[in-house]
């Protein structure tokens, strides 16, 4: 069983109850007339399980009828208790307020006691007193709207405060379902109002993540494939047809908006640089003169520098070398002893070995003193004994000594003792026989020392007794002497008979000890490296880091030294090239165009922004310069082909950009439609073949939902079908399609699907799919169905029906479950198809016992009642049964009583029912609270 769950249902003053305590941990066979109270009892769990009045279902009365019912005062209330396991026992209750037969929510953690809800002169506690009431009782009550109780129950969006209790009971899968999941619990409180059409209901809202939820106006979708078709032909064929022109006019466009990023971020730079450019020219000789002389002094200073850290380096290396070793030593170490606790378990260590190997020796010493032949006789003697021992322990309380030592005196004793050997005197009654008057005329008839027989005539003197009768006390203690000589001797046996293989382990444990020894020197450098582990890394990090700045110096002085080097070989260089740039710079200001109309705000215009990290200095300015003027001079040159190029395309019928707002958008729109020349082709001919079946896309969806309703139904059935029911061999729910819709739907999906594939047509002829007089019929059998229910959806391709089979019989089908099976078999079909419902959408992780109800129970038989009892298990909810009889199926058995015209159902009266060996045993179930 489930230890999370209901526990129990209590009524006080509610539905026609004074008080009611119901169990809800298992299963129930609620005992009483019909009419007498039974389902009003169950219906009082809607209040606190579905909570919207809306979804409430009390057959044939009004929600405002049933609340008079339930609440007909400010002291009725309906109370259940459960045990959540992130919570523990906690209490959900409604409250009449009186006015208006309204309630009101409320909850709290600790265990149900009806007693809390009495005041201290037995009247029932009213609403407005009652949380102050429960206080004093221990109970932090928390009130709840029916909103906030929805989410407490069912969990929501609701966000929690860090100190609130968690009450969530039900953790679905989904957050979603909880709406469904009230509907279908509410009718495993009523399973006779449980149909078809609900079922068909639940399972759609089950699985509709899985299934589209739109509908398709089919007609509008139809109407609505041709409308575009000849225009965007007339495009695509001009573009087609001219698609060299446009190739060229791209590239020629793209290289336009190229050049105006170019020439717009240039601009402003060429005008401030010709500004500085004569200052420039002055500045720079006389910098370069100075420059060279400070390079030639600096290199001779690194020189020297590099000198001094090369030697510092090398006595660096040597120290980390030695603490690299070091450190191997201390890993190799710290790897050897990570299992080695401490000092003292080496110790240890070494002491045990110590003692195996004296052991060891001593029985090697001891195996040379005495011989394998000595050994064995000693080895004989002492199993001897203790054979004797174990005999003499047999017959210690009843042998032939104890019986002679109370029938002898004890000289007589004596003197029998004396001649009579010990085994003798241990002997048990079996195996010997006595004449005590005979024994003692041969044991009185000589009064010296002697004792005479038949024909011998034997003389004691000197003679000892050959019986000690023994305790068991001294038995087993001289038992447990004689079998350690045993285990001795005989270990002493196998070493003197394998003396070499003794020699050979004596000098294994004698190297252990050795070993030991080493580990435990090897452990105390360990400790002492581990005390100085610190020292060593801080020592060590101080001299990389000495190192790596040294390094870093050299590199650095390495580097500089070659730049300086190179800087010297270049001053000349430019000292020369400085009046060349001048002059040529002095010829190129005069051949700029820049101040032409086509060149203003270019950064306004369309372009591409230019990216180009090229260098913008005064030392450049003469190649920067001749750049520039070549730039502007191509720009005006495109400007001028593309407005050519775009009027001989609209001469030739591209004209579907032509409203563009500014040329470049006209461009861009021809351009981007050249792109996709490919794509427009293949939806061309989609729309052109197959406009027909335009609407595939859509139809597929509620065809892809209706295989995966199906899909869902076989992972259903088979939550179902294997619970037996009756007398049934199958049971299952079988969506069946609605063949007149589904195969118009495969008519337009097929021919869809060979467009799709690339069969062979050609283009735009669409006479052949018009004139087919299968797709005509499809078509207006879905617009006509379409029509008829406003829209198609998944749910209008297919009905449930519930497919059944008895024993040795063939399957049959029904549309209405009631006219399955018989009305037993209904009710149970009609609780499995629930619970697998309620199941579907449960949180698996969260177990969770709920209960159902089944009313009119005496319907089933005992097997079928145990099945559905183990079905509602399996589904995590205990089954109340109701019938006027008791259910001996079931675990408790509660009848409902009358006292004064009202209903009750007391602890006292429950009956707890065992199996045992095929029959039922009742107990009454003492009642801890009144």
């Amino acid at each position: 069983m489930l230890n999370y769950g209901f526990q129990r249902l209590a009524l006080i003053g509610s539905a026609g109850y004074q008080r009611a305590e119901l169990p809800l941990d298992d299963s129930v066979s609620l005992i009483a007339p019909n009419n007498h109270g039974k389902t009003s009892l169950i219906n009082a769990l809607q209040f606190l399980l579905i909570i919207d009045q809306r979804k409430m279902d009390f057959g044939s009365h009004s929600v405002e009828k049933a609340r008079r019912f339930y609440f007909p005062n400010n002291s009725a209330y309906i109370l259940l208790e459960v045990i959540l396991p992130q919570t523990g026992t906690v209490v959900f209750g409604c409250v009449g307020k009186g006015v208006g037969h309204d309630y009101e929510y409320f909850a709290y953690k600790g265990e149900l006691n009806l007693d809390d809800y009495r005041l201290a002169d037995g009247h029932i506690v009213t609403q407005p007193k009652l949380v102050n009431h429960l206080a004093s009782h221990q109970h932090r009550v928390y009130q709840y709207n029916e909103r906030d109780f929805r989410h407490l129950i069912y969990g929501g969006a609701k966000s929690k405060k860090t100190n609130d209790l968690d009450f969530t009971v039900f953790k679905l899968e989904h957050g979603s379902d909880a709406r469904s999941y009230q509907q279908v619990l509410t009718k495993t409180l009523r399973l006779d109002k449980l149909n078809s059409s609900d079922v068909k209901e639940y399972l759609l809202k089950i699985f509709s993540r899985e299934l589209p939820n739109a509908s398709i106006d089919f007609k509008q979708e139809w109407e609505k494939a041709f409308q575009d078709i000849n225009l965007e032909r007339e495009q695509y064929l001009a573009a087609v047809n001219n698609l060299a022109t446009i190739e060229e006019l791209e590239h020629k466009f793209q290289r336009t908006l190229s050049l105006r990023g170019k020439i717009a971020s240039a601009q402003p730079k060429v005008n401030q640089l010709l500004q500085d450019w004569h200052g420039h020219v002055q500045t720079t000789r006389e910098k370069l003169s100075a420059q060279k002389h400070q390079l030639e002094e600096e290199q001779n200073e690194l020189h020297h520098q590099d000198i001094a850290r090369a030697e510092a380096r090398s006595g660096l290396n040597n120290k980390l070398a030695d603490l690299k070793r070091t450190e191997e030593q201390y890993q190799e170490l710290q790897a050897r002893f990570a299992l080695i606790p401490n000092h003292a378990y080496l110790e240890s260590q070494l002491n045990l070995a110590k003692q195996s190997y004296e052991e060891q020796a001593a029985l090697c010493i001891q195996s040379q003193r005495s011989s394998s032949s000595d050994l064995a006789r000693q080895l004989k003697e002492r199993t001897e004994k203790r054979q004797r021992l174990e005999t003499q322990r047999q017959t210690l309380d009843n042998n032939l000594y104890l019986h002679l030592s109370k029938l002898l005196t004890a000289h007589e004793l004596e003197k029998l003792n004396k001649v009579l050997s010990q085994q003798v005197m241990q002997r048990s009654p079996s195996h010997y026989s006595l004449d005590i008057n005979q024994l003692r005329d041969v044991l009185s008839g000589e009064a010296a020392p002697t004792l005479t027989l038949s024909g011998l005539t034997i003389s004691l003197d000197e003679l000892i007794p050959q019986h000690v009768q023994k305790t068991e006390q001294e038995l087993v203690e001289e038992l447990d002497s004689v079998n350690q000589q045993i285990n001795s001797l005989t270990e002493l046996l196998e070493v003197s008979q394998q003396r070499d293989l003794a020699e050979k382990k004596k000098n294994e444990l004698h190297r252990a000890v050795k070993e030991c020894e080493r580990a435990l020197i090897d452990y105390q450098q360990l400790e002492q490296l581990t005390a100085n582990q610190s020292q060593r890394r801080e020592e060590k990090a101080k001299i990389e880091q000495e190192i790596t700045a040294i390094n870093h110096a050299l590199a650095s002085a390495k580097d500089r030294y070659q730049a300086l080097k190179e800087q010297i070989n270049k001053t000349s260089e430019k000292l020369s090239k400085l009046t060349s740039d001048n002059n040529r710079v002095e010829s190129l200001k005069e051949q700029r165009m820049d101040d032409q109309s086509l060149f203003t705000a270019l950064s306004e215009q369309p372009h591409t922004p230019w990216i180009a990290t090229e260098e913008w200095s005064l030392e450049f300015l003469p190649i920067r310069l001749e750049q520039f003027i070549n730039d502007c001079r191509e720009l005006d040159n495109l400007s001028k082909e593309l407005r050519q190029m775009k009027n001989e395309l609209a001469q030739k019928g591209l004209t579907k950009f032509q409203m563009a707002p500014t040329q470049d958008e006209e461009l861009k729109g021809i351009i981007q439609f050249s792109h996709c020349l490919d794509a427009e082709k293949q939806a061309l001919e989609r729309k052109a073949r197959s406009a027909v079946v335009n609407v595939t896309a859509s139809l597929r969806e509620l065809r892809s939902g209706l295989l995966a309703l199906q899909s869902k139904m076989k992972e259903f059935n088979r939550l179902i079908s294997h619970r037996q029911l009756s007398d049934l061999k199958t049971f299952k729910i079988e969506p069946v399609e609605e063949s007149l819709l589904v195969n118009a739907m495969n008519v337009l999906i097929q021919q869809a699907e060979q467009t799709d594939s690339g069969q062979s047509f050609d283009l735009f002829d669409q006479t052949s799919i018009l004139d087919d007089a299968d797709l005509e019929r499809a078509k207006n059998t879905l617009i006509e169905e379409g029509n008829a229910r406003q829209g198609l959806r998944v749910a209008d391709l297919f009905r449930l029906e519930f497919v059944v089979a008895k024993q040795g019989q063939q399957q049959e089908s029904f549309e209405d479950i009631d006219s399955a099976a018989s009305n037993g078999t209904v009710l149970m079909a009609k609780l499995v198809t629930g619970l697998a419902m309620l199941h579907l959408m449960q949180d698996k992780r969260h177990q969770m016992k709920a209960v159902c109800y089944l009313d009119e129970a005496l319907a089933l038989d005992t097997k079928n009642q145990a099945n559905l009892i183990e079905i509602a298990e399996q589904f995590g909810f205990a089954l109340i049964f109701a019938s006027p009889a008791p259910l001996t199926t079931a675990r408790y058995c509660v009848p409902i009583h009358q006292v004064n015209g009202k209903n009750v159902i007391s602890r006292h009266s429950w009956q707890l029912l065992s199996p045992i060996e095929s029959r039922m045993v009742t107990q009454p179930i003492a009642e801890t609270s009144q």
